[in-house]
């Protein structure tokens, strides 16, 4: 893993910088996906940073600066690398990446049992306080599952704790609304903008009901779920070419 801190890259990455803002969980981030030495999307994790940046009333550093902290860490990267943005409320600013580890392993997923505010403060907001995501994750793989289901105080579904959710019913693909309280992932915007994916709110029955469900990130793009609760969702050939369709897109335009 290499990691640059402040614009520098730090041969000893266990040395950071003493941050009240980290040990509070104060800042933001952003998870981008890299093809060699291009950061895929980056102009849409930029704009969300800056977005999700003021809504919190903290600063970010200048775009020339993470432009050139990326293309530093890029500079001899071959293949998929996972660049990990993060910046803090008190100016402290950090860039990691590694390379992506790729797995062939279903996804399943579980309903959480406690329900998330859509009007929450950090809703909708990717920031460092992870621990209720995480949380979710841990719980799910406790008991076997990859992931957890978050549904909000409407009965809607939200997301899981690492993705953003997608499903096919017959009237198409769908995803759940921002008003559900979802991150406005980078993936689920390029999959409404250039695949005519509806948002929409939906119940946890109704996603049940679903011709087939799948997870979407910036890092392992779309993936199908296999399983939800004790229900077993078989591929299908739509979600098949979704795949295939937006694998195509990111390998030829790096700023869809």
């Amino acid at each position: 893993m290499k990691v640059l801190i402040n614009g520098e890259i730090i041969s000893n990455p266990l040395t950071l910088p003493f941050s009240e803002s980290l040990l509070r969980g104060d800042g933001l981030f952003e998870t981008i996906l890299g093809i060699d030495q291009a950061p895929i999307a980056w102009d849409r994790h930029y704009a969300r940073l800056a977005n999700a940046a003021a809504q919190l009333l903290i600063s970010i550093p200048a775009r020339i600066d993470l432009d050139l902290g990326i293309a530093k860490l890029l500079a001899e990267a071959d293949g998929k690398s996972k660049i990990r943005l993060t910046v803090l409320a008190d100016g402290n600013w950090m860039i990691s990446a590694e390379a992506v580890e790729e797995s062939d392993k279903p996804v399943t997923l579980m309903r959480m049992k406690e329900i998330v505010s859509s009007k929450a403060v950090l809703s909708g907001v990717k920031s460092i306080s992870y621990g209720q995501s995480m949380m979710a994750v841990r719980r799910a793989q406790t008991v076997g599952y990859t992931d957890a289901i978050f549904v909000n105080e409407n009965d809607h579904v939200v997301e899981t704790g690492f993705s953003n959710l997608l499903i096919l019913t017959k009237d198409g693909f769908t995803t759940p609304a921002l008003e559900s309280g979802c991150l406005p992932g980078v993936m689920r915007e390029i999959l409404i903008n250039s695949f005519g994916v509806s948002q929409s709110l939906f119940n946890y029955e109704q996603l049940l009901q679903a011709q087939a469900i799948y997870t979407c990130s910036s890092i392992r793009l779309i993936q199908h779920v296999s399983k939800v609760d004790d229900i077993l969702f078989n591929e299908n050939q739509k979600g098949e070419e979704l795949i295939s369709d937006l694998s195509k897109l990111l390998t030829s335009k790096i700023n869809p």
